[in-house]
């Protein structure tokens, strides 16, 4: 499906967050991982969540939809046993991961196959410390199959600044392992973490679900886990929050107007360990005029780009690489420039998206100078309309149609199915709240 985004001044509305995809694998696999029944509430069940969902339900895994947007999540007495033919992970990067590390649990271990292996993102490291954990792994360019062989469990040493999803798939595998030879698995990364508040997250799901992860991060930033094995997920009821991530580019979209506006946002809880809260700080420093009310659980952006300038400020990616993108938008309409860094480990995500951000912000008019692990952009007045290419990356495909809302003529995104990976009600959301989106007729 194509779509033509007309520009805007104003946007008004109250909308709801919708639940996190974080959240949301992770609460699967532990509510999978749980002898009895789990109940996870408001999850997002679309795009990256649903091939989880999808590949659970293969290993025998009973996933049930009840009618208030709750999920029953049961292990059976089949679940985890041996499962038929290739299981298709497509483009998730977390769906792949995940998978990797349980297929261990499953007696013929299991095939995985998926557009992830075509782009050749990043997998080897985790391949590797599975390993150490007893298992084997044979690698294709189409194709990977992992069994567990034997029962030992050895100590594993695996790289922090690649992909946090290595650490959380052995956080989640390793504390259900019988071990022959320890009664705990050592983990220590031999690089500082990246994207650790997702880390943070996995902990906290595999703590509401009664399992112990002791964790060390040493001052260079690396880590160390002592995880006891034959722990047992306790089944729970579980509340998914709303996605910081996603509701980021509601936020920015509010920031950017050109004539007065004001959105509020509800489901959010401030409490939960999400690394994309920095987004608020960050254009609160910037300049945004964002009213943040942590009982009630929303926050509201009062826009108006003249009355609240923005000026660029320098931006660590480090644990906020979801971000990337909509923070480059944002920079576009800064005053002076900002400087996004620590930013390398975005090149291995759902496409390179330093290179394609810069590429498509070009393409608006914007100047912009990309190094290895940073990019910096510099302000412009105007932004052209254009034919954006999102290389098939949801978050630079909704951070560009927020760009595009202002810029000085209508714009063309195609394939605008990709937002379902996160967030398949943006576009609904933003014409709630005022945007103009023709969808083109097929």
């Amino acid at each position: 499906m194509n779509i033509n985004i007309v520009p805007i001044s104003r946007l008004n509305g109250t909308l709801w967050a919708p639940g996190s995809k974080s959240y949301s694998h992770r609460a699967f696999i532990a509510a999978a991982l749980s002898k009895g029944v789990s109940i996870l509430r408001n999850p997002l069940t679309t795009g990256d969540v649903a091939v989880t969902i999808e590949l659970l339900r293969k290993i025998g895994v009973k996933i049930l939809k009840k009618e208030d947007n709750s999920y029953l999540v049961v292990r059976e007495a089949d679940s985890f046993q041996s499962t038929k033919g290739i299981l298709d992970c497509k483009n998730s990067g977390t769906t792949m991961r995940f998978l990797s590390a349980l297929s261990l649990l499953v007696e013929e271990g299991l095939s995985l196959t998926g557009e992830f292996l075509d782009k050749n993102r990043p997998i080897v490291p985790l391949l590797e410390a599975l390993k150490n954990l007893g298992a084997n792994y044979k690698r294709t360019k189409t194709k990977i199959h992992i069994k567990r062989v034997n029962h030992s469990c050895d100590p594993i040493q695996i790289v922090g600044n690649i992909s946090s999803q290595f650490i959380s798939a052995l956080l989640m595998i390793c504390p259900i392992l019988y071990c022959d030879n320890n009664c705990f698995i050592h983990i220590k990364t031999t690089t500082p973490l990246v994207s650790y508040p997702y880390i943070q997250i996995t902990k906290e799901v595999l703590d509401s679900f009664e399992i112990a992860i002791q964790e060390i991060i040493q001052p260079d930033n690396t880590a160390k886990y002592s995880i006891r094995c034959a722990q047992n997920y306790r089944p729970q009821v579980y509340d998914i929050p709303g996605d910081f991530s996603s509701i980021a580019f509601l936020i920015a979209a509010g920031v950017l107007t050109k004539t007065d506006s004001k959105i509020t946002i509800q489901n959010l809880d401030f409490n939960k360990p999400q690394g994309d809260k920095k987004f608020l700080e960050i254009l609160e420093e910037m300049g945004a005029n964002i009213e943040v009310e942590e009982n009630n659980h929303q926050l509201t952006v009062y826009g108006n780009i003249y009355k609240h300038p923005l000026t660029g400020i320098n931006i660590d990616c480090q644990d906020i690489p979801d971000l990337f993108p909509i923070l480059s938008i944002i920079g576009a309409f800064a005053k002076g420039k900002t400087f996004l860094y620590n930013a390398s480990h975005l090149r291995y995500k759902e496409s390179d998206r330093i290179a394609i951000v810069s590429r498509e912000l070009q393409k608006l008019g914007i100047k912009v100078k990309e190094n290895t692990d940073s990019l910096i952009v510099y302000h412009s007045e105007t932004l052209n309309g254009s034919v954006i290419n999102h290389e098939n990356d949801h978050r630079i495909a909704m951070a560009f149609i927020v760009a595009c809302l202002f810029a000085g003529s209508t714009s063309k995104m195609n394939n605008i199915e990709i937002i379902n990976d996160s967030y398949p009600d943006f576009l609904t959301h933003l014409k709630q709240i005022g945007a103009n989106i023709e969808f083109e007729k097929s």
